[in-house]
């Protein structure tokens, strides 16, 4: 068979050169049941020989099918900051692209600090029809029944931010949680030498602590390796008021006088730079994670010197993207997509863009 622009070709040709019916390709497309294994993995090759690209937007459209995407996310609060607003902005920009495609969200945005609230949103999803689902396994704790209903009813799902328990899932967006650390650690190292380091958790009761205990880890193993006599000392608050901050990070430096810098180990640093200005310590090095609207004032006057950024408003983007090919494009998806970790600070962080590639 002549080779063809793959825009020429159509459903007949893929049929013919792989000596099977139409309508076994159009099964296969469709991942409809009928065609064995043996013939649909013939028909796959074939396609990709062919680089055919079928046209499932208007096979789609034909068939008035309308794709609902769901999204379960935490809502922004004082425990969250504006973090959880990125990746749904990024969700949005993906449904606008995809706009001539019938793409529907539904959200199910919830209270990261009410366990009510959250098993609430997560039986709203059980008891939904949407085709797909984007979550994170933040508050994993309280989903595991969400995820063996997806698994049941063969609905897949994907995991932004963070998959901290390796959970079997289509896809999963996030940074290298491990590395950044790592990172963070090679950042205070140009800056500390000896003496001690403060990393801070603000986590609320519904966090899961793996993910701060896997970068106190990446933290602790660089000195280790590089031999550098710097001891870290942890401090754990689960109250985000500015008053209870100021108070427990001024008590813990007044005890431990050796503290030359502080590392938040999640995107809650804003209110930590506001706390270390009032109590006159910015003499600190102040290093976390993603530029948020909050900390423009304190990355800009450089209270806070690094952050390590993981793209959300990419992320989101992404997992609508992977959902797409998925379910509309019929097309086999990466297991685990890792961030690039971004390094930001007062000199270029007003060009710093969450979305880019």
């Amino acid at each position: 068979m002549e080779m063809q622009n793959r825009n020429q070709l159509g459903i007949k040709d893929v049929a013919k050169a792989a000596n099977v019916a139409v309508a076994t390709v159009d099964r296969v497309i469709h991942g409809r049941n009928g065609v064995s294994q043996k013939t649909k993995d013939k028909v796959l090759k074939v396609i990709k020989e062919l680089n055919y690209q079928p046209n499932l937007m208007a096979s789609n459209l034909s068939r008035k099918k309308n794709f609902v995407f769901g999204v379960l996310l935490p809502k922004v609060s004082q425990s969250t900051t504006s973090y959880w607003d990125l990746p749904v902005k990024g969700i949005y920009q993906a449904q606008k692209d995809l706009s001539q495609y019938s793409i529907t969200l539904e959200m199910f945005r919830f209270d990261s600090e009410n366990e009510r609230d959250i098993r609430k949103q997560i039986l709203k999803v059980i008891n939904s029809s949407i085709d797909g689902l984007i979550l994170t396994t933040k508050f994993v704790n309280e989903m595991d029944i969400l995820i063996q209903d997806c698994n049941q009813k063969k609905r897949p799902f994907i995991f932004i931010d963070s998959n901290i328990n390796k959970l079997d899932c289509l896809c999963s967006i996030h940074q290298p949680i491990y590395e950044s650390a790592q990172l963070a650690a090679q950042l205070f190292n140009y800056s500390i030498k000896e003496g001690e380091l403060l990393t801070l958790h603000l986590r609320n009761a519904m966090d899961t602590s793996g993910i701060a205990t896997l970068k106190e880890k990446g933290l602790e193993d660089y000195y280790t390796e590089h031999n550098t006599p710097v001891k870290n000392k942890q401090l754990i608050l689960r109250d985000f008021s500015k008053h209870k901050i100021k108070e427990s990070l001024q008590q813990t430096l007044q005890q431990n006088p050796g503290i030359k810098g502080i590392f938040v180990v999640n995107s809650k640093i804003a209110p930590v730079a506001e706390c270390v200005t009032e109590i006159n310590r910015k003499d600190l090095i102040l290093i976390g994670y993603d530029l948020l609207q909050e900390d423009y004032k304190w990355v800009d006057n450089g209270t806070i010197d690094f952050l390590i950024c993981q793209k959300p408003e990419r992320q989101g983007y992404d997992a609508i993207r992977k959902l797409f090919e998925h379910l509309v494009l019929k097309r086999d998806v990466e297991s685990e997509i890792l961030i690039q970790l971004d390094i930001v600070t007062k000199y270029n962080y007003k060009y710093y863009s969450s979305f880019s590639e």
